[in-house]
């Protein structure tokens, strides 16, 4: 059963990426964006240890500054995956970086927030030369990549999960979060009949964290709800959409922030509002008038968290 599960979701990541080289080529980038590709945050000659940089054109000095952490179910994707999506951030003022991590199963979520760190710490580094404002920071990410976002939150606050994952705390803190279509829960994916999700959700644990799942030291310091209490989180936006396969992972986390003490607002849309406002779409689909409308409400609440207006 394991061995088919895998091949299962191979095969759903191996269709993804044709369909992302499809979307990408009949895309227009966004105009007036400087872009560096390609940069390495290690020193050790893997691809994955790359990141870009997005700045608007022909504006000088510091700016505030949008991270961006893609998805792809932890096995799929790069730095150039929402790459126009980042572009069209930085067209609205802001400087950006993506950045690639490795992937599953080369390593466990371990090895991705190591990832995620080293690229923010070479960000720490380089802030002044590419002009970008740590004092004022946006953490995003769609999927995985949202489930990343809220996990690299919770590492930088916490001295026990950093040495659980292995990484030093960065020298700067971030302003706000932005989780879209986040899928938080890794425990339970809820996306077909039950005893098919459970087994595709076990496989998954097993690639995450390690086989076998249930020993691993990362279980139950993985998943948002698990990392999440007791820490001093900024304001954080959650992005829903009803279309969305993955919805009731947004509407679990809605449910969670709601009962927590954490402060938070929600962009939602609903299928009355856009049927094709599906799973990522403003991501994947930047120049959709649902998608600017949600990424300028996104940046919006950005600039309120950084004007100290956010309530």
């Amino acid at each position: 059963m394991g061995r088919l599960i895998r091949r299962m979701i191979q095969r759903k990541w191996d269709g993804n990426t044709q369909r992302d080289a499809i979307r990408l080529d009949s895309q227009t980038p966004p105009q007036g964006v400087e872009v560096w590709e390609g940069l390495p945050y290690e020193e050790d000659g893997h691809p994955m240890h790359t990141l870009n940089l997005y700045r608007p054109a022909g504006v000088y000095g510091p700016l505030p500054t949008v991270v961006d952490i893609h998805g792809g179910g932890w096995m799929y994707g790069d730095r150039q995956l929402n790459r126009n999506y980042c572009m069209y951030l930085a067209s609205r003022g802001y400087a950006v970086m993506g950045m690639s991590y490795r992937l599953v199963p080369e390593v466990t979520v371990a090895g991705q927030v190591q990832d995620v760190f080293a690229s923010l710490h070479w960000l720490a580094e380089h802030s002044t030369e590419y002009g970008f404002d740590l004092s004022r920071v946006l953490l995003t990410g769609d999927s995985a990549g949202g489930h990343l976002t809220g996990l690299t939150a919770c590492v930088q606050l916490s001295p026990d999960l950093q040495k659980l994952y292995q990484v030093d705390p960065l020298p700067f803190s971030f302003s706000a979060l932005a989780i879209a279509h986040g899928v938080c829960d890794v425990y339970r994916f809820r996306l077909f009949t039950p005893l098919l999700d459970r087994a595709l959700t076990r496989e998954y644990l097993h690639l995450m964290l390690g086989r076998p799942w249930r020993r691993s030291p990362l279980r139950r310091h993985v998943s948002f709800e698990d990392t999440a209490p007791g820490l001093p989180l900024p304001p954080i936006l959650v992005i829903a959409s009803q279309p969305d396969r993955y919805y009731a992972q947004s509407q679990r986390l809605m449910r969670y922030l709601d009962n927590s003490p954490f402060p938070h607002q929600v962009i939602h849309w609903s299928r009355q509002q856009s049927a094709r406002a599906t799973h990522v779409f403003e991501v994947g689909w930047w120049d959709w008038p649902e998608s600017r409308d949600t990424n300028d409400r996104t940046l919006a609440f950005f600039g309120q968290v950084c004007r100290g207006d956010f309530s």
